[in-house]
């Protein structure tokens, strides 16, 4: 669990497989939709468990979040969702619009 200036959030390890699908998914969307559509920076595989907009303490949370356990659990992935993200930093908000799911895996 990692405290940031802009929110808490949890890596995902181990993130071969994550990283792979997440590396083919923007692929694919450049192909179709062109470099402009995958500007997002991409990092290390995590999961975003709050933002904040301003000045707080992630003590308490983190402190909820340590009694959780077990303190890792398997991540089942069976779809591939295309949103548009826009983000408004004057407002400090993020919206998006669903576009399409791509099912994974079989049945």
């Amino acid at each position: 669990m990692l405290s940031y200036h802009s929110g808490l959030i949890a890596d995902c390890h181990p993130d071969e497989q994550l990283a792979a699908l997440h590396h083919q998914g923007r692929e694919t969307i450049r192909a179709t939709r062109g470099e402009g559509a995958v500007r997002y920076p991409w990092g290390v595989q995590h999961l975003t468990i709050s933002y904040v907009t301003g000045e707080a303490s992630s003590d308490d949370a983190q402190r909820l979040l340590r009694r959780v356990r077990p303190s890792h659990a398997p991540l089942r992935i069976d779809a591939v969702h295309l949103v548009d993200v826009t983000v408004d930093s004057k407002a400090k908000a993020v919206t998006w619009e669903h576009l399409d799911a791509i099912p994974l895996g079989g049945g």
